[in-house]
């Protein structure tokens, strides 16, 4: 009758357990990261390659406005732009992209700007109305976070933070003054 090993066979599980371990804490899947004032508000899952968009209200002529930006490679890459009419700040750059019309709406495609590896936002009042959108969620930002700076920025999550994360849900503190 062969001998029972128990040390090797507490060594494999103990392999085992790391294996799955680092498996899910590896941050391993893109996301965009959320924060204000060095805090962070949370992840949004977002794949490589994949659309983001930053919506608001124009604080002048009250029409919406929608960027789309691309998460490449680590960095930042607005792809588009669209809004209602021309206003303070909006238009066309000669030589960024191709303008044209779709139905009451101006679009700007191909623009390919590269922004860097963050976005800084001023969030505006409640009802400018600043949100981010993913696919999949979306998060607004005005009602508890006027008047601050929240930073987006590529970053990479573990699987455990995915299966245990939610979208983030900026609080509201009146006893904060905003930054």
């Amino acid at each position: 009758m062969p001998r029972r090993r128990p040390f090797r066979a507490a060594a494999v599980a103990a392999l085992v357990l790391a294996a799955v371990a680092g498996a899910l804490l590896w941050p391993a899947w893109p996301a965009l990261r959320l924060s204000t004032g060095g805090t962070e508000l949370g992840h949004l899952p977002l794949s490589e390659g994949e659309l983001f968009t930053i919506s608001y209200v124009h604080s002048i002529d009250h029409l919406p406005i929608e960027e789309n930006i691309e998460m490449r490679d680590g960095r930042l890459i607005v792809q588009s732009t669209r809004f209602r009419q021309f206003g303070a700040g909006m238009g066309h750059i000669v030589g960024e992209g191709t303008g044209r019309a779709d139905g009451e709406w101006w679009v700007i495609e191909g623009m390919d700007r590269d922004i860097g590896t963050e976005l800084a936002l001023r969030v505006g009042a409640p009802s400018v109305d600043h949100r981010v959108s993913t696919p999949d969620d979306e998060v607004g930002l005005s009602a508890c976070l006027a008047a601050r700076r929240v930073t987006i920025e590529p970053d990479r999550v573990s699987t455990l933070r995915l299966l245990l994360g939610r979208t983030p849900e900026p609080e509201c503190d009146a006893s904060v003054p905003p930054a």
